[in-house]
């Protein structure tokens, strides 16, 4: 169970004990984070948005989950719980492992250099607000975009590292991630929208003159 005491990098590294490279499901992991660990969730169910994971569609796994999550933090719930299907999507053994083991130690030199800051962000007024914003994130994360994982989830890996050590700052920094996200998202689907409108303007055939 998490324990609101340690830091998410100590979280990280117990749970690579935990579970000792056995199958892993999406219910365990929540399970073994406790329920109420609001920040510590968004945090690990934003890594494999960032970090490459073969063999899984982690995008429409983590996305769909980060969705009912941030859903439940919009209806001012302090408990996240998973549709049963959901909970028991397994991730292959060791991955969760793995990309632990790569993140923990620059999770714990990222936290060396927070502090508490703009202490509003991190209050738990602030927490409906952030949960929309998730859900927005979550929903880029789970469409199928080339490389539209990635700063979606830096957003919310961010934006819940920020709640976790009551550094506001770094809590706006996610945000600038998400606003780059929203932006890049935009960017190719009005380029798509233009290059697919232009080549239908080449296609078409002009009427003989009268």
């Amino acid at each position: 169970m998490f324990d609101r005491h340690k830091p998410i990098s100590v979280v990280l590294a117990d749970l690579i004990a935990a579970f000792d490279g056995r199958n892993v499901t999406l219910g365990d992991l929540l399970d073994r984070l406790g329920h109420q660990a609001t920040a510590v969730v968004l945090v690990i169910f934003a890594i494999p948005a960032i970090i490459p994971t073969p063999g899984i569609p982690a995008g429409m796994i983590f996305g769909s989950a980060l969705a009912v999550f941030s859903l439940q933090l919009v209806a001012g719930g302090r408990e996240f719980l998973l549709p049963k299907r959901l909970a028991r999507t397994t991730l292959p053994q060791g991955l969760l492992q793995r990309m632990l083991a790569w993140l923990v130690p620059k999770l714990a030199w990222l936290e060396s250099w927070m502090r508490p800051r703009i202490a509003w962000l991190s209050r738990d007024g602030a927490l409906r607000l952030h949960g929309l914003f998730v859900f927005v994130m979550a929903v880029l994360i789970a469409l199928p975009i080339p490389f539209g994982n990635v700063l979606p989830g830096l957003a919310i890996f961010l934006i819940g590292i920020g709640l976790a050590q009551r550094d506001g700052a770094t809590v706006l920094i996610g945000w600038g991630f998400g606003v780059g996200a929203l932006a890049f998202t935009a960017f190719l689907f009005l380029g798509g929208w233009w290059l697919i409108s232009d080549w239908f303007s080449w296609g078409a055939v002009s009427p003989p003159p009268a």
